[in-house]
């Protein structure tokens, strides 16, 4: 009976371990980014579309951006990416630290892919930031997205420490610049 009881408890223990999957979120610099990147492109979200995965086991969102200009390779003059995550219909799947986009949006994304596969970004929400006008001078400024830490509830605020030098918001074409310098460099 004890051999029974053990053996039942094993099963019970590693049977559900083998199904389970985890998220490991590596922090990656700006010249992490841009070495690990195939193309590196600045313009606007102009489509977003949400397709299922694995026989309707999760779903990705792919996302088309009118590219404006490339700081590394080129990959045409619209491009679409792929992010984990998205909603169809009723039902929604969220894969922490993926980020999510909106049409009309400008973004600068650094991107990964293989041969002919749709590319997807590098490092997740850290392969965006985020282009905006600053209200004051007109400028153009590029902020990297706030990436929430594994195990954040999804409502909690995520930390962001005040005078980050990571999180200071740099104009758009010093940004670009600077990718255009770091790629020439790992080449």
């Amino acid at each position: 009976m004890k051999r029974t009881l053990t053996c039942l408890l094993a099963a019970v223990l590693i049977v559900p371990a083998a199904a389970l999957h985890a998220t490991v979120y590596l922090s990656a610099d700006l010249a992490e980014l841009t070495t690990d990147a195939r193309a590196v492109a600045y313009g606007r979200v102009v489509a977003l579309g949400a397709q299922w995965l694995e026989e309707r086991r999760s779903i990705e969102t792919l996302v088309t951006l009118e590219v404006e200009t490339y700081a590394k390779g080129d990959l045409g003059r619209t491009v679409t990416l792929r992010v984990p995550g998205g909603q169809m219909g009723p039902y929604r799947s969220v894969m922490l630290g993926a980020p999510t986009f909106v049409e009309g949006e400008e973004v600068v994304v650094f991107l990964a892919a293989s041969g002919p596969a749709i590319p997807h970004l590098v490092g997740l929400a850290q392969g965006v930031f985020r282009v905006r006008t600053d209200a004051a001078t007109g400028a153009r400024l590029v902020t990297p997205e706030i990436v929430r830490m594994p195990g954040a509830a999804p409502l909690e605020p995520a930390r962001v420490v005040r005078g980050d030098a990571s999180r200071r918001p740099a104009p758009l074409a010093a940004f670009l610049q600077e990718v255009r310098a770091l790629a020439g460099r790992a080449q």
